[in-house]
């Protein structure tokens, strides 16, 4: 999949200075590679989740292009794009919401099988609810149990379910282990790992959490305030950020450990308003490298060993 200049934007309630809009993706170019774990991280609010549903056309792009193998699929029409919406499927955050509360495990798993008419006959359906619930490790003599029977953790494996049922090559994951207890967190993000090496899938796997991401993911996406700061592979990202932005997010990262804790550096500064993002690079106002370049002029991405990184002065 790859977005070009993907631009999302959400209209506010008019005032004295007219029409005003939330810049919540701004000028998004990405791809995402067949297989790898692309992972999208930063703070609350800066657009990640936004992004991840435009691409997937859960919300409708403002500007810019979506291609999904070699196809346009921006503004294809919903009839055609059917065919191609069972490829691309979503793990939502909070496993209390995303589930239907009146509808039974066996009707949730089941009803993307039956909306696309994968099944013939009720027969069929149960046989593949049940396959899909030992793939995620559901007792299948829970079919008939009810959302709230059933703890955090077992209610995202059913949302899991769900999004594997028809088989999808992209698989968004909307901070799919945010909601749950730290035990319980490593087991489904292992069952992740497992499903992408048993069916190929490809992940887009939105977190805030460091720790997590650098254990799932292959290449790291950061995001602030709408625009792309810096890309590329986990480890050489981790081992040492070039923009600023990445690694005060590095730096944040608790450690268990006593004798690896230093002294955290802490970011000032205003935060931005995405309704009136600043002039020049978003990050400059928090910025403690910041200079009369950064507040007037958009820092283009530029390519640094082997990375991509949006900065006028990228950490060297």
């Amino acid at each position: 999949m790859e977005a070009k200049e993907l631009v999302k934007e959400f209209p506010v309630q008019s005032n004295k200075k007219g029409k005003q809009v939330v810049h919540a993706v701004s000028n998004v170019n990405l791809k995402i590679y067949e297989g790898e774990t692309l992972a999208l991280v930063g703070e609350s609010g800066c657009g990640k989740s936004t992004l991840g549903r435009t691409l997937i056309r859960l919300l409708e792009a403002t500007s810019g292009e979506i291609w999904f193998d070699g196809v346009d699929v921006t503004h294809m029409s919903e009839r055609n794009f059917m065919a191609l919406r069972r490829q691309m499927q979503i793990i939502f955050q909070d496993p209390y919401a995303s589930l239907n509360p009146r509808m039974s495990v066996k009707q949730i798993i089941g009803e993307p099988l039956t909306t696309h008419k994968i099944v013939s006959g009720k027969v069929q359906l149960d046989n593949m609810v049940r396959e899909l619930m030992h793939e995620v490790g559901i007792p299948e003599e829970f079919m008939n149990r009810y959302p709230h029977q059933f703890s955090g953790g077992q209610r995202q494996r059913i949302g899991i379910a769900r999004a594997l049922a028809l088989k999808p090559r992209l698989i968004v994951c909307d901070e799919p282990v945010s909601a749950l207890d730290v035990s319980i967190q490593s087991q489904v993000l292992n069952l992740l790992k497992d499903l992408q090496a048993q069916y190929q899938l490809t992940y887009l796997f939105i977190s805030h959490d460091l720790s997590v991401v650098r254990y799932i993911a292959d290449r790291v996406c950061v995001m602030f305030l709408g625009k792309i700061c810096e890309m590329g592979d986990t480890e050489s990202l981790y081992q040492h950020p070039l923009h600023p932005y990445t690694s005060f997010l590095l730096e944040a990262i608790p450690k268990a450990d006593p004798k690896q804790r230093k002294e955290k550096r802490l970011l000032t500064g205003e935060i931005p308003s995405p309704v009136n993002p600043p002039a020049g690079c978003r990050f400059h106002t928090r910025c403690p490298y910041a200079t009369e370049e950064c507040r007037t002029q958009e820092p283009k991405m530029q390519l640094i060993d082997g990375r991509e990184v949006a900065c006028h002065h990228p950490l060297m």
